[in-house]
């Protein structure tokens, strides 16, 4: 007899919220509502990224730890998306020391200062102006979603007509820089973000996409990180832009270091990933637990478990048949009832035989 024989209907719906409810925290517990987030994959997280690396071939780790930059080689490529949180100098140094042997870091951010500091960390001149850059002309639903349509000949702009941003900003002191792609003549920098060209902003050219040469290494400016989010991947070439500047890398990182919290599920799997200890003493606490119940065997049923349990379930089964069939007498009754019990029995010798 299969387990699930002996359950009554209010057992099996019971079972059914538990195994729905367990479902539900483990979907909650690896996703994340995170603005560019890898595991959001809601408009504005960045799954869409991380499945687009893991296509190119090359390993993907998503980093939680500056750590992993450690082993990182030169044909690494690294992308840092708005990181909130600051780094420490010696996260920056572990990053740096990446760079200057042969690394590639991106670096994408718009209005906050994280990203400026750690251009200035890396040995880069380039910074991000923090201004919202606007197109009168050139741009997708409303004009602070310019489209960057000066694009430059460069690895990084093949298949590339146009880059959309969504509210980002520019790059200043590219003079060291290689400008792949820049704003049109028509986009200005919004100062007062009222959406309009004030008399002290002017229309010209910017550049949003610069990558410069620190020692042996790279690093990429992009002044918008929702390039790289889920909802923006689809406009423009912005997609075709990523896949360009992760190049051939051998190995990608996405450094959610200093990006705020992961999801606790994902964040555990991640800790298991890069602690072999842990992940070795797991996996011996499941060998131990499947030994143990292989010797043990499993309970499949509830009649038959003991004697008190059977007794108690002819009882009620006596109740039953004389409720249904008041006619019968108590012997013609309980003949019945041992003629189930037995039958049951028996099946479940056989089926033991057979296993």
């Amino acid at each position: 007899m299969r387990p699930l024989d002996d359950l009554s209907i209010p057992q099996v719906f019971l079972i059914g919220l538990v195994v729905v409810g367990l479902l539900a925290l483990a979907f909650a517990g690896s996703t994340s509502s995170q603005a560019f987030g890898t595991f959001n994959a809601a408009w504005d997280g960045s799954s869409g990224v991380r499945t687009a690396a893991a296509e190119t071939g090359a390993p993907v780790e998503v980093a939680t730890e500056t750590t992993a930059y450690d082993s990182a080689g030169s044909e690494t490529v690294a992308l840092v998306l708005a990181p909130t949180e600051s780094y420490s100098r010696a996260e920056l140094v572990r990053i740096r020391t990446f760079v200057e042997r042969g690394g590639t870091v991106i670096i994408a951010e718009d209005v906050g200062d994280g990203g400026n500091r750690l251009l200035s960390a890396l040995g880069a001149d380039m910074r991000f102006d923090g201004r919202i850059v606007a197109d009168q002309r050139h741009h997708g639903p409303t004009v602070d979603m310019p489209l960057a349509t000066n694009v430059s000949d460069s690895p990084y702009t093949r298949d590339v007509d146009a880059i959309m941003l969504n509210r980002g900003t520019v790059l200043t002191n590219t003079t060291s820089a290689t400008v792949a792609v820049r704003t049109s003549e028509f986009a200005y920098l919004d100062g007062d973000d009222d959406g309009e060209v004030d008399d002290n902003e002017t229309l010209q050219t910017f550049p949003v996409v610069g990558a410069e040469p620190v020692s042996e290494g790279t690093v990429i400016a992009v002044s918008d990180p929702s390039v790289f989010i889920n909802a923006m991947q689809s406009r423009a070439s912005n997609a075709a832009f990523f896949t360009n500047v992760i190049g051939d890398a051998d190995r990608i990182l996405l450094d959610y270091s200093h990006a705020g919290s992961q999801p606790p599920v994902r964040a555990a799997l991640l800790w298991l990933q890069r602690t072999p200890l842990a992940l070795s003493g797991l996996g011996i606490i499941g060998v131990v637990l499947v030994t143990y119940l292989a010797r043990t065997g499993l309970p499949t049923r509830s009649w038959y478990g003991n004697d008190e349990q059977q007794s108690v379930d002819e009882d009620s089964l006596f109740a039953y048949v004389r409720q249904e069939h008041p006619e019968w007498d108590e012997t013609r009754a309980q003949s019945i009832i041992w003629s189930l019990v037995s039958d049951e029995t028996s099946h479940e010798d056989e089926d033991s035989s057979v296993r």
